[in-house]
């Protein structure tokens, strides 16, 4: 049964979203053509590797795509261009983990980190950009969007339909009649259920519904250099991460065949001082762990910092439906004219 707290805090966010598709509240029409992704509960759904996906995607197609975040866990507040398209500018602690370690990964991609994604699109649209894709972008109404992605967890869609601390919700589900487009991630046989599939088609008839597969691609070491993921396997390792669900990172790591003498977590975005990685090479030192392995928004604040070699686990996304690339491209086409 759902808590009173969570019954309010539910129709707060209920209200914001009606004062914006009414128009009391303003929300601004972009330059380029936008493309929002995100979810409406707390980690997990895989949203980062998927914008890289679709940053490459777009890079392919021939845009120079933007991608416009919040950089949650940084130390500052205003615009920072993370990188113009050459590998990140600014450090971790300036940009926020996620935008620094997409800058490290897509080339020709511009990133920009702002509270407003408003000011960061003007920022990217000075260094070229044609095409916005706004990181975590779904509760971020104050912008207009040419295609809403809404991206579930196939496994836990709804987070247990309540808010922290009994459940995940970042939003209630009457939030699902806002997407374009559903996208299930983490899909197996069986998942998503029927039942996922009924509440979505319910609560949002019109949405197109696609699915998609993120999977442990491998492991990475500190140079970005792929390791033969047997060969790291062989050795006593710990395992350590600062998600907001650390059981994906978990099941990475059951996919890879990787058994961690001991896991750490930390909190989401966490900063990891001094005390943090003396607590880190103790561990391993205990366990006589020979390694240490994390994850990609983790590896970008530990890299250099544990006289440890350190593997990232890198997540790839394949999206099952191929009608789902000229989807995103018929419905930018439609929303510009």
């Amino acid at each position: 049964m759902r808590s009173p707290l969570s019954a309010l805090y539910g129709r707060i966010l209920e209200g914001r979203a009606r004062r914006y598709a009414t128009g009391r509240r303003q929300s601004h029409r972009l330059a380029s053509p936008v493309v929002s992704v995100g979810n409406i509960t707390m980690g997990g759904t895989g949203k980062t590797p998927f914008v890289e996906f679709l940053a490459r995607r777009f890079r392919f197609e021939g845009r120079r795509p933007a991608i416009l975040s919040r950089g949650y866990g940084r130390a500052g507040s205003g615009v920072v261009v993370v990188s113009e398209g050459s590998g990140p500018r600014v450090s971790p602690e300036e940009g926020g983990d996620e935008p620094v370690e997409l800058a490290r990964r897509l080339p020709g991609v511009v990133v920009v980190v702002a509270r407003r994604r408003v000011d960061a699109a003007r920022a990217a649209s000075g260094l070229g950009a044609d095409l916005f894709l706004l990181d975590d972008g779904y509760q971020h109404l104050e912008v207009q969007r040419d295609v809403d992605l809404l991206l579930l967890d196939a496994r836990e869609p709804f987070g247990r339909g309540e808010f922290p601390p009994f459940g995940r919700l970042r939003e209630p589900l009457s939030a699902l009649a806002r997407a374009d487009a559903v996208v299930f991630t983490r899909v197996k046989p069986g998942l998503p259920s029927r039942e996922s599939l009924a509440e979505v088609s319910r609560r949002n008839p019109n949405a197109s519904i696609f699915t998609a597969r993120i999977r442990a691609q491998g492991i990475w070491d500190e140079s970005g250099s792929s390791i033969e993921t047997q060969a790291f396997a062989r050795r006593r390792l710990i395992a350590v991460c600062g998600v907001a669900n650390p059981a994906s990172f978990a099941a990475a790591l059951s996919d890879l065949d990787l058994i961690p003498e001991e896991t750490l977590v930390f909190r989401d975005h966490h900063r990891y001082r001094a005390r943090d990685l003396a607590l880190i090479r103790s561990v391993a030192e205990r366990t006589k762990s020979a390694c240490v392995v994390t994850t990609e928004k983790d590896a970008v604040k530990l890299r250099g910092s544990l006289a440890l070699p350190l593997g990232t686990v890198r997540l790839g996304v394949e999206v099952l439906e191929e009608e789902f690339f000229p989807f995103l491209l018929e419905k930018i086409r439609m929303s510009t004219g």
